[in-house]
């Protein structure tokens, strides 16, 4: 068992995934200041009621999902409005067994760091997904984050197009919740299926 801080998000991200971020509030802007200076990391979760900005103290934090990924700093940025832009990298996945608030409202989280993914590799009757994922992966927004990905990999493919394309935030919380990257795989297999055979306007 592990305690790290939480942010709670309107958002689900998954390992291998990178993050860009603009931080304004003071509870995260010192979160921030002590993971780099301890070169640490934060849960980031997703939000299941509630807001992720508290417009005053006596706001309440949002209610969360408890299966999120841990991330790392790997980029940040002091802009001239006093924002820090940051870009984080997933790690890992954890499951909160307890969480609770420091005074400054930051959310904390007795978390469990979940086992890494067998590296299974993609079926070659799958293989159209790897070459959509190039595709996607060619987009300027995308691009830009500079992701590694093994092409060949079904956690790789999996959790990059989970991503991508668009969908639910439950189906995609329960895209993270899985264990087996096949079964990632042929979910979003039949996700694209579906968005394909919508007709179009």
């Amino acid at each position: 068992m592990a305690e790290i801080p939480l942010f709670p998000l309107p958002l689900v991200f998954f390992p291998g995934g990178r993050l860009p971020l603009q931080i304004f509030e003071t509870r995260y802007l010192d979160m921030v200041k002590q993971c780099v200076k301890d070169k640490t990391g934060f849960g980031v979760v997703l939000i299941d009621e509630g807001d992720h900005v508290l417009r005053d103290q006596e706001s309440q934090l949002p209610t969360i999902r408890h299966t999120g990924t841990y991330g790392t700093i790997v980029d940040f940025d002091q802009r001239d409005n006093g924002m820090l832009s940051i870009l984080v990298e997933g790690q890992v996945k954890f499951v909160i067994r307890d969480h609770y608030e420091q005074a400054d409202r930051l959310m904390l989280g007795d978390v469990e760091f979940l086992a890494t993914e067998e590296a299974v590799a993609l079926p070659d009757h799958q293989q159209h997904l790897s070459e959509l994922l190039k595709a996607l992966m060619e987009h300027d927004n995308v691009s830009q984050l500079n992701l590694q990905v093994d092409y060949e990999r079904a956690t790789d493919v999996g959790c990059r197009l989970a991503e991508l394309v668009r969908s639910p935030l439950d189906f995609q919380q329960r895209l993270l919740e899985m264990k087996d990257p096949l079964r990632r795989v042929d979910a979003v297999e039949k996700l694209i299926q579906k968005i394909q055979e919508q007709p179009r306007e």
